[in-house]
């Protein structure tokens, strides 16, 4: 009896799933949108003055080689000439961020963006680099999402001053389609500059 139950269920889900159409994520007849909208930390007093930069307009160039072979009249290869042809592709929006002065505290970073696509931040630290001082969680997404970054302490021991700035990190906010692009520098302050 629970064989005819287990075969009878079976029936219906398999013949419900096939009345349900496959639906896509998204009007992808639309332009890609992003934008930030906020950059704040978790002490909440401390709001970054981030207004949207003018965008840089650029426009990704593609190449093809064009390869034509010349053959003697006996048949085998006299020549290939092979040329390049360069052509003009879709145009991108490229908006560079003024330097971002972190805290020399211990802290987490907020960048809320508003999004109509998929987008990519890649992570923090990066492959090439062991060890940094800030780092990302998430890293892909789609429509609108908090960025949430780890800001580590210039030194453990609060008593110890260190008197240079950490170097500059930057990061990339793209979407999917690289049509708009985020260029954010992030760099942090010397325990003596608080």
């Amino acid at each position: 009896m629970k064989i005819i139950l287990f075969f009878f269920l079976i029936l219906g889900l398999s013949l419900h799933s096939c009345d349900d159409s496959v639906k896509e994520f998204g009007d992808k007849s639309l332009a890609s949108e992003l934008k930030i909208v906020s950059i704040t930390d978790s002490v909440g007093e401390y709001n970054y003055n981030f207004t949207n930069p003018d965008p840089v307009d650029t426009t990704y160039i593609y190449y093809y080689l064009e390869r034509d072979t010349i053959f003697k009249p006996d048949g085998t290869v006299d020549d290939i000439a092979i040329d390049t042809v360069y052509y003009e592709g879709k145009t991108a929006k490229l908006y560079k961020v003024d330097l971002i002065l972190l805290p020399s505290y211990k802290n987490r970073l907020y960048i809320e963006i508003a999004s109509n696509a998929r987008w990519e931040a890649p992570p923090i630290p990066f492959a090439s680099i062991p060890a940094t001082w800030i780092k990302n969680d998430r890293i892909s997404g789609v429509g609108d999402a908090i960025i949430d970054y780890d800001v580590s302490p210039r030194h453990p021991n609060p008593d110890i001053e260190v008197d240079v700035r950490r170097r500059v990190v930057t990061q990339y906010i793209t979407t999917r389609d690289s049509t708009i692009m985020y260029e954010l520098n992030f760099q942090q302050k010397a325990t003596t500059e608080d």
